[in-house]
């Protein structure tokens, strides 16, 4: 039995294609078999008599003899994989690999891994979902465009500001799912510290905090993540804004992801996954409208946070996206 690839450890017989004491010729397929989830023929480069000893349905390691050739004219060479009858062997079928590259990974990433590697192990999750009509949250940026009310550099605060924003405020209404399990002890950090996931040029992901969002007015707090957002993406952050967040916030609907589920990091107990936007029907006075839902994900360390925590708290973002007028304030 060769080896047809690397990583093979051991095929299957699925067929004999000469009979036990059947004449072969040069080239012939004599049987086919399994391996690496695809079927291949082998055949033989030499002329005599067929003498099978792997029956069907065995199960052999390369290297395996699972039969021989007697009154050969030639040396019997290694078998090699021919056509079979649904497939063409393993070498044709497969474009050849590119060569693997490795490089160590950056500061960043070890710390990165290290985390989510901690979180995996140590934190105990579930996750809570609701749909929010962002249809209000979307009018009031473009009333606050239209009245001329800006933030930093002119613009309107973004709808990621707005929901942070909502995040912090429900937060302080919620303070347990603003906690953290630490040696047996449920503590509240008494600040709202929101991490914004970002990610940054060279494909890597940071987590700028934005101190005290809760007491930032909407537009203070949009300039600021604005600048923390242009830092991290040139890696111009220092230690202490990447630090100590109590909550977390990660938004990929930019990028078209309409629903997921992210990691709590080590020293909080949730985050929140925000995902696009879609145009959907829903009932409004009884009739179907069509309106911009967006499903927002909570995950919970389950030590802190309950589910009822989790669901009042989501709740409380919701109230405040479909009625954004407060947000602005």
């Amino acid at each position: 039995m060769p080896r047809l690839s690397p990583a093979m450890e051991e095929a299957t017989i699925v067929a004999w294609l000469v009979e036990d004491g059947g004449a072969v010729a040069a080239g012939q397929p004599i049987v086919e078999i399994e391996a690496d989830k695809a079927a291949t023929a082998l055949a033989v480069d030499t002329v005599g008599v067929l003498r099978i000893s792997a029956a069907p349905g065995a199960i052999v390691a390369p290297g395996a003899v699972i039969a021989r050739v007697d009154g050969a004219t030639e040396p019997v060479p290694e078998p090699h994989p021919v056509a079979c009858r649904v497939r063409r062997p393993i070498a044709e079928a497969t474009p050849a690999a590119a060569p693997e590259r490795r490089r160590p990974a950056t500061s960043l990433e070890r710390v990165v891994a290290r985390r989510m590697s901690q979180s995996r192990r140590e934190i105990p999750t579930f996750e809570v979902a609701v749909d929010v009509d962002l249809h209000a949250l979307h009018r009031l940026r473009a009333d606050m465009r239209k009245a001329g009310v800006s933030g930093d550099a002119g613009r309107v605060p973004s709808v990621n500001d707005l929901l942070v924003r909502a995040a912090a405020v429900a937060l302080r209404d919620h303070p347990r799912v603003n906690s953290r399990w630490e040696d047996g002890e449920i503590v509240d950090p008494g600040r709202i510290d929101v991490g914004c996931a970002v990610a940054t040029d060279d494909g890597g992901l940071v987590v700028p905090v934005l101190r005290g969002a809760d007491r930032l007015p909407l537009a203070l707090l949009a300039a600021e993540a604005r600048e923390l957002t242009a830092r991290a993406r040139k890696g111009e952050l220092t230690a202490d804004e990447l630090a100590a967040a109590t909550f977390s916030v990660s938004n990929l609907g930019m990028l078209g992801v309409t629903r997921f589920g992210a990691i709590v990091s080590p020293g909080q107990g949730a985050i929140l996954a925000v995902g696009a936007a879609v145009d959907r029907f829903v009932p409004v006075d009884g009739e179907p409208v069509l309106r911009p839902i967006a499903t927002l994900t909570l995950t919970c360390d389950h030590r802190v946070v309950y589910g009822a925590h989790a669901a009042g708290f989501l709740e409380r973002v919701r109230t405040l996206l479909e009625h954004p007028g407060a947000l602005a304030l």
